[in-house]
């Protein structure tokens, strides 16, 4: 295959598709629907999913390298013990998706929405979630070390034992928030004075 010309699939719709292991490099989907398909344990290398839906799409122990998953929509899907490796979700929503146990090595997850979804226990460390929606998520234990989250929505999340040391939090609604057992650093403490209309003497 020639990699300067990578293949394009465009405006098609894959229904019930055994694709169970298979290997995908540089190439692009876009305006795809992918329905009732098992791409279990499948590898891509720098595949593009531009503005793709994933409906009922079994991505279980599935690897993603450098990949690209833009505006996408995953609906009651499962992602069950995949990898995501500095690929870029940005705009993607995820809905009644399964997505733990869930490992995320880099990248950049900006515009993300994940409202409602049980992410206990997973792994954000040093991504881009800036303006993602984690709304009413499950966070407990989850880790956002050195994180950017500014401007993300985190109302009514349970962040019990969550980890943000070093995140960036900046314009994120702080106040209502249950802080029990999460562990922060002094920035994020003053940030959470602020909200609760305490004035912090430097």
């Amino acid at each position: 295959m020639d990699s300067s010309n990578p293949p394009i699939h465009k405006d098609l719709r894959f229904s019930g598709e055994d694709w169970y292991g298979r290997e995908f490099g540089a190439e692009r989907f876009e305006n795809c629907v992918f329905i009732d398909c098992d791409m279990t344990e499948i590898t891509t290398v720098g595949t593009v999913f531009d503005h793709c839906e994933f409906r009922g799409v079994a991505l279980n122990a599935s690897v993603h390298d450098t990949s690209r998953f833009d505006n996408c929509v995953f609906s009651d899907s499962s992602l069950f013990g995949a990898t995501l490796r500095h690929c870029k979700m940005t705009g993607s929503q995820f809905r009644a998706t399964a997505m733990r146990p869930l490992t995320i090595e880099g990248g950049v997850w900006s515009w993300v929405n994940l409202f409602g979804a049980d992410l206990r226990n997973i792994n954000f460390d040093h991504l881009n979630l800036e303006e993602s929606d984690f709304g009413e998520a499950n966070l407990d234990k989850a880790t956002f070390r050195g994180a950017v989250l500014q401007n993300a929505t985190l109302r009514g999340a349970s962040i019990e034992g969550a980890v943000f040391t070093g995140a960036d939090l900046s314009g994120v609604q702080l106040a209502g928030l249950n802080w029990r057992k999460a562990r922060i650093d002094g920035q994020i403490a003053m940030l959470i004075a602020e909200s609760l209309g305490a004035i912090v003497d430097n």
